[in-house]
């Protein structure tokens, strides 16, 4: 005679896989909610970083005088190539540097064709998190540090 009878249940393997992506799914959502904020800063302070350092290396290469500026209505860094690098409604800006205005926009820092600079500070920041980018006036070299 055969046993007709059923195992009800799951075995020790469904329930492992079912935890394994409950794990999975509950870390990406924490990653994401935490993380993209401050990703995305960093990634504005490092475009705009890359945006001064090729407007210091046209100057030298050119030998010319190169700016970037801020357009306050587009709420974006502009460099005298035509880059620009548009910073997001929530991020803080603070800027020391120069209160001139160039075509109508305030500047940030003048690059001559001897790699010196007006020099400036710039920090962007969103809630707690926050990146200081200096331009050295002499050197004219730009670098990024998280602030804190």
């Amino acid at each position: 005679m055969r046993s007709t009878k059923r195992r009800a249940g799951f075995t020790l393997l469904e329930m492992v896989a079912v935890m394994a992506i409950i794990a999975l799914t509950a870390s990406l959502t924490v990653i994401g909610i935490n993380g993209t904020g401050r990703v995305q800063l960093k990634a504005v302070a490092m475009r705009t970083a890359a945006l001064l350092r090729h407007e210091r290396l046209s100057a030298i290469l050119t030998k010319q005088t190169r700016e970037v500026s801020l357009d306050g209505r587009s709420r974006s860094f502009v460099g005298d190539g035509g880059e620009t690098v548009v910073i997001p409604r929530d991020v803080k800006l603070d800027l020391l540097g120069t209160d001139e205005v160039w075509s109508g926009r305030r500047a940030v820092v003048r690059f001559y064709p001897d790699g010196a600079s007006t020099g400036a500070a710039l920090t962007l920041s969103r809630e707690k998190a926050g990146y200081d980018i200096r331009i050295n006036w002499y050197t004219g070299s730009v670098a990024v540090a998280a602030s804190q």
